[in-house]
């Protein structure tokens, strides 16, 4: 198979999966200067791709039955240290990225003390939930604008004198 382009053909053959960032998030997560917050945005990736579901099909008809999640729990349990160590960052700087999501209201963050089979109990463990319409909105803000916009013209409307 060939793209006409022996570089496209290249990197084609290299199978490179993981996640895909949407461009608009560069714009809509930002830090409080208005500057694009990258480790905000690496870390919702994340978080969302934990939160997309793992298709289900039958074996033998390859039709999709069901959907599951890929972690265990209820929620998604991470650590700022789990964290620092996949993107090469500090502790300190991924807490502030979550901050900055929860402030946003993308994310929720919980700490929950959680006992083990073996009896240990493992004290303030963080637990993600994510906000599926503010990730809408900050993916598709242009939805809201049009919404908005609808609604001024729907207030507008009504508000002028028939004749």
């Amino acid at each position: 198979m060939t793209s006409g382009n022996p570089m496209v053909d290249a990197i084609g053959k290299l199978d490179l999966s993981g996640n895909v960032t949407p461009q608009i998030w560069y714009k809509t997560i930002t830090k409080k200067t208005g500057k694009s917050y990258m480790l905000a945005i690496t870390l919702l990736w994340d978080i969302v791709y934990w939160y997309k579901p793992t298709i289900v099909r039958d074996e033998m008809s390859g039709q999709v039955i069901g959907w599951r999640k890929k972690f265990k729990g209820d929620l998604l349990q991470k650590t700022c240290q789990q964290y620092a160590d996949l993107f090469g960052e500090s502790k300190r700087s991924v807490k502030a990225a979550l901050d900055r999501l929860e402030d946003l209201g993308a994310i929720k963050k919980e700490f929950r003390d959680v006992e083990c089979e073996n009896g240990i109990t493992l004290y303030n463990l963080m637990y993600i939930s994510i906000n599926e319409d503010v990730i809408a909105k900050l993916t598709y803000p242009e939805k809201e604008e049009q919404s908005a916009l609808m609604g001024r013209i729907i207030l507008i409307s009504w508000s002028d004198p028939v004749f």
